[in-house]
């Protein structure tokens, strides 16, 4: 039987909402498991992954292979092909769901076979689950604020003015 691999991140953990489940992806995932063994591949923890599948019921897959925890790749797209590498090693990869357009060239310039699961959530490369998040800085914030009832109180249709 052949395999596909599928990214959990930004196919079936949507990057709008971690904790819930995109219903496409969904879809895709229980079709692909009537014809593949699928091979779920995730960033985070082992634990934290297989009690994420399990909330949301995702059953018969035939493994999620998680990083080992000294696992530090210098780039999302070379973490993927390192894990990729060895599903082909052990399981085979046959196709890649990958969600990460950068990611998606590199795997197919190392031979995959790769579908680009482009949801329109992920328009803009912040939205994307691979995309690093770092805190805004507390002044940032305070200026959008003020910038926002700056704007709010200069807009006629609010405030009834006709100026």
């Amino acid at each position: 039987m052949r395999s596909v691999v599928i990214c959990l991140n930004g196919v079936l953990r949507p990057a709008t909402n971690s904790d819930g489940i995109d219903p496409v992806g969904r879809q895709l995932y229980e079709a692909l498991a009537k014809q593949f063994r699928v091979i779920i591949l995730d960033e985070s923890h082992a634990a934290d992954t297989e009690h994420w599948l399990g909330v949301h019921s995702i059953s018969g897959y035939a493994k999620a292979y998680t990083p080992p925890a000294d696992f530090a790749p210098e780039t999302v797209a070379e973490g993927r092909l390192r894990m990729l590498a060895a599903i082909r090693n052990a399981n085979g990869a046959d196709l890649v769901i990958e969600p990460n357009p950068t990611c998606a060239a590199e795997e197919i310039r190392a031979g995959y076979t790769v579908m680009l699961y482009a949801a329109p959530q992920y328009l803009m490369d912040i939205w994307h689950p691979d995309s690093p998040r770092e805190p805004r800085a507390w002044d940032e914030i305070v200026a959008e604020l003020d910038r926002q009832k700056k704007a709010k109180a200069q807009d006629t249709r609010l405030n009834g003015s006709d100026d």
